[in-house]
C-alpha cells in the first residue's frame, strides 16, 4: 500500500529532537514576522501579529517568564527602532500596550486554543484585549501635555469611535496569524518549549480534525 509522501515527512518529526527545534523554528518565524510587520509601511494601518505572537507564546512557551518575555521584547525593540527612524517610537500610554500584550499572553496560556475555531476565537479575543486596553490608555492619559478626550464615558466612548478605522488591520492581523501559527503547531503536534513541557508533551493533530 501506497504511504503519502506528507505523512513520512509528519513522520520523521516524530523524535523528540527534532519536534522541539520545529517548535522553537515557529516561535523565532513568528517573532520575525511580528517584527516585520510593525516597521514595515504596508497598505493597512495596524496590521501586525503582535498579539498572535502573544498568543502562541502563551500557548508553546515555558517558562511563563519566559513566554512573556519574547513578544514585550520584540514590541521594544520596534518601538526602539520607531523612534530611532521616526522620533515616534514612544508616547505617553505606551506601557498600556504593554500591559494588553500581557493579557493577551495570558489569554493564550490560559485557552490553550486547540482546534482551528478556538484559535480564531483567541486571535479575535486578542485584538478587543488590545483595542480596549490600549486606548483606554489614550482615554487617561495626556498627550504630549494634552488629554486628547474628555474624563468622561462620553470621552472614552469617543476615543473608541475614533480608534475603530485604525483598527482593522490589528483585528485581521491578530485573528489570521493566531490562526496560522496554532494550526501549524497543532497540524505537526510540536511540543511545549521550556522546562515544564513535560506537562503537555505535544499537541495531537486529532485535536485539530475535531476527532
Amino acid at each position: 500500500m501506497a504511504v503519502c509522501p506528507l505523512s513520512e515527512f509528519i513522520y520523521a518529526l516524530r523524535s523528540d529532537s527534532i519536534m522541539k527545534k520545529s517548535s522553537l523554528i515557529l516561535v523565532v518565524a513568528a517573532a520575525i514576522i511580528a517584527i516585520s510587520l510593525r516597521l514595515i509601511e504596508g497598505p493597512m494601518h495596524n496590521f501586525s501579529a503582535m498579539g498572535a505572537l502573544a498568543v502562541l507564546c502563551g500557548v508553546v512557551v515555558r517558562p511563563v517568564w519566559l513566554g512573556l518575555l519574547i513578544p514585550l521584547s520584540c514590541r521594544a525593540l520596534t518601538d526602539c527602532v520607531l523612534e530611532y527612524r521616526t522620533g515616534y517610537g514612544f508616547y505617553d500610554s505606551i506601557l498600556f500596550d504593554y500591559a494588553a500584550y500581557a493579557m493577551i499572553f495570558g489569554i493564550g496560556r490560559l485557552l490553550q486554543p486547540r482546534r482551528m475555531m478556538p484559535a480564531f476565537g483567541a486571535g479575535l479575543l486578542a485584538a478587543l484585549t488590545f483595542f480596549v486596553v490600549s486606548n483606554v490608555g489614550v482615554w487617561l492619559l495626556p498627550h504630549e501635555g494634552q488629554y486628547l478626550y474628555t474624563r468622561s464615558w462620553q470621552g472614552l466612548l469617543e476615543c473608541f469611535s475614533m480608534a475603530v478605522p485604525f483598527a482593522r488591520g490589528t483585528f485581521i492581523g491578530d485573528i489570521g496569524f493566531t490562526s496560522v501559527f496554532v494550526g501549524i503547531l497543532h497540524f505537526l503536534a510540536l511540543p511545549v518549549l521550556g522546562n515544564d513541557a513535560g506537562k503537555l508533551q505535544s499537541f495531537p493533530r486529532s485535536t485539530i480534525d475535531g476527532n
